[in-house]
């Protein structure tokens, strides 16, 4: 049975039990039955009154402008205020906030979470549907800007030697291929090699050659080598005609609009995005330092930025609940309480009925 269900079930039960508890009272006056009387007589006063009181909470009992009714409507702007002074002075307390986060480690958490694959595609979907937005899909093509920006970016890259260290890790990737297997070599010398040379010799031609692409590779390494200084020359080529050149900026825009227009689709984009998550938060759970210092960049940020932002908070829940529509807040608090409401209205039920009983027979033994 849903949650729904069940408030209508109780519902009907706390409104059911006062009706059986009028019918009981009209069979007790009309057989005159004194104790059954006296029982249903104040089942009927609880009930009503404590139906009442839980109705008087959300609304006005049977439309009547009685004073002092729908207390959570009238006094919503106070309750919003209430409730962001609550959160700000017991939630984000300064020594409390810090204190909490030295005692765990926010970074364990945070590594544990996002190497859980379930969790992992969830929050890379989630992030890939707000990339499909139209907004934030020209916001991330605005940071791609073919032309003068990208020639200034270039530029910027190679003041800071980034294009010799990108040369650099081309040649340790070609080079620890080499190392580690020259099977790629020995096959193109064995195919150019007639069938009457010995397999030996070309094992020995390949580790001869492929000795030299490593020496090659090593004398590239050279500031003062012409292919690195032809690399350099051509990307400073590239920039001044992007930053000189209208039409090639348009194809470049145009190539970056079609690309990206489908990597950043939902199906293209989740899965790798969902691996590199996987991939970090098992990097992060695997290295001690790294969450150390992860902590206390958390710690740092939350001291500096959220605290001290604590007040401005408590003041954006107390907008938004003061803006929540009376019958939307009633709704959600509705929705949250009203089974408890439902057994406060059957409890008064039945121990009002008790306590009448009570009295009564307390009356007959005082004569």
């Amino acid at each position: 049975m849903s949650g729904k269900s069940k408030d209508r079930s109780l519902h009907l039960l706390a409104g059911g039990l006062l009706l059986a508890m009028a019918a009981l009272f009209a069979v007790a006056w009309y057989y005159q039955i004194a104790p059954l009387k006296a029982f249903a007589e104040a089942a009927l006063v609880g009930g009503i009154a404590d139906w009442f009181a839980v109705t008087a909470l959300f609304r006005r009992p049977l439309g009547l402008p009685i004073p002092h009714t729908a207390l959570i409507p009238a006094n919503q702007k106070r309750l919003g205020k209430a409730l962001g002074e609550f959160v700000r002075d017991n939630f984000l307390a300064p020594d409390l906030v810090v204190a909490r986060l030295r005692q765990g480690s926010p970074a364990g958490w945070i590594a544990d979470t996002l190497a859980q694959p379930a969790i992992a595609h969830t929050l890379a979907r989630r992030l890939a549907r707000v990339m499909e937005d139209a907004d934030t899909r020209a916001a991330v093509l605005g940071l791609i800007r073919p032309g003068p920006p990208l020639a200034q970016a270039l530029l910027l890259v190679m003041r800071q030697h980034g294009h010799q260290r990108v040369f650099d890790r081309v040649l340790d990737a070609v080079q620890n291929a080499l190392v580690r297997d020259n099977a790629f070599v020995l096959a193109k010398v064995s195919d150019g090699s007639g069938r009457w040379v010995p397999g030996w010799i070309d094992r020995k031609l390949a580790d001869k050659l492929t000795a030299a692409l490593a020496a090659g590779l090593d004398d590239l390494r050279r500031a003062d080598h012409p292919w690195r200084l032809g690399f350099t020359g051509w990307l400073e080529r590239l920039a001044e005609r992007l930053r000189d050149d209208p039409a090639l900026a348009a194809k470049l825009a145009a190539m970056r609009d079609t690309m990206l227009a489908d990597l950043l689709s939902e199906p293209h984009l989740t899965p790798p995005l969902a691996e590199a998550i996987v991939t970090w938060g098992r990097r992060l759970a695997a290295d001690p330092g790294g969450r150390a210092r992860l902590d206390r960049r958390l710690i740092h940020l939350t001291e500096r930025v959220l605290v001290p932002s604590r007040r401005e908070i408590g003041d954006f829940i107390a907008e938004v609940v003061e803006r929540w529509d009376s019958a939307t807040l009633v709704a959600k608090l509705e929705g949250q309480v009203g089974r408890d409401l439902q057994y406060i209205r059957v409890n008064g039920t039945l121990v009002g009925g008790l306590v009448g009983l009570a009295l009564y027979g307390l009356s007959h033994l005082l004569g």
